[in-house]
């Protein structure tokens, strides 16, 4: 070990800055010689509030200056919400580390704690993700969908300035967050498929780097590796980003890996599930199956009509 401070790129979230503590917790435990620093990092998804992902270019907006201050030296890490890592990143660059991951379901915010199937005929839920939307008006038709953007708090906020009935959000920022409590709804997993890497932190650094690499393979989880891994191969296959409105969710039990994709049209209409089992060591090939499944299954025309919509 030559290195003695290690400085760790983040957005400047509460929740960003919750989860960056995380990984400093479990990285001390194992190398208490290593003094860990954290550098804030404002990127254009922070500062561009008005206006849904998909309109100003996707996932890439949560990760790029991050990637730009690795790339020039500035940081030795970047830690990272695995669903908000785009399919692709520079090829200096790589996702060295998948730490275990936290409940990757979504959750139902309301402000009577009422359940979905108990809120009145028309209730508007805010979210800003075509994922959570197409599902939740596969679920009830009537729902009105608006969109909200910001950090957790300020979307529960918004439920009240916006006096909308509910919002939906990740569990596992919630969680991280200790707000529980506000949780109204648990969406399982096939009824709500969650985003590709939801609720798992990965950590990115230059590939030429093997110092931190050695320093960071220590809090890899295999077995979320392994599912995310799968996840991300899914959508890569799909080649769909935050303009589309598909999910994926695998884990790992014993040596077999149970993954279930989803792709909709935006209005729920049209929603194609595809569930698979297979064996670990060919979870890769199991996201390209159920992506390729999905699209002959009719993803494909679901795709077509987003894209031309775009």
């Amino acid at each position: 070990m030559n290195k003695k401070q290690i400085i760790i790129g983040t957005r400047g979230s509460k929740l960003a800055l919750i989860q960056t503590k995380i990984v400093i917790d479990k990285l001390k435990k194992i190398f208490p010689q290593l003094d860990f620093k954290i550098k804030i990092i404002k990127t254009m998804g922070d500062k561009i509030l008005d206006k849904t992902l998909n309109k100003i270019g996707g996932k890439g907006l949560f990760v790029k200056e991050i990637e730009i201050a690795l790339l020039n030296k500035e940081i030795d890490l970047a830690v990272h919400s695995m669903k908000d890592v785009p399919s692709e990143f520079p090829k200096e660059l790589e996702i060295a580390a998948i730490m275990e991951r936290e409940d990757a379901r979504d959750v139902l915010i309301t402000k009577n704690k009422k359940r979905l199937n108990e809120l009145k005929i028309g209730a508007k839920i805010g979210t800003s993700s075509l994922r959570r939307a197409s599902q939740i008006l596969a679920l009830r038709r009537d729902i009105k969908i608006e969109p909200i953007r910001g950090n957790i708090q300020t979307r529960i906020n918004k439920m009240y300035d916006m006096d909308l009935d509910g919002i939906v959000l990740a569990a596992a920022g919630i969680k991280r967050l200790g707000l529980e409590d506000k949780v109204s709804e648990y969406f399982n997993e096939i009824d709500i498929v969650p985003a590709v890497g939801q609720g798992a932190l990965g950590i990115e650094i230059r590939k030429n780097d093997s110092f931190i690499r050695e320093v960071v393979s220590k809090i890899n989880d295999k077995k979320t590796e392994f599912a995310v891994k799968a996840e991300r191969n899914f959508m890569r296959v799909l080649n769909g980003g935050c303009h589309v409105p598909a999910g994926a969710y695998a884990f790992i039990d014993k040596n077999k890996i149970i993954m279930i994709g989803m792709v909709a049209s935006i209005d729920g209409e049209r929603l194609i599930k595809v569930q698979k089992v297979g064996s670990v060591k060919d979870y890769v090939d199991l996201g390209k199956e159920i992506a390729l499944e999905i699209l002959e299954k009719g993803g494909k025309n679901i795709l077509r009509e987003i894209e031309g919509d775009m």
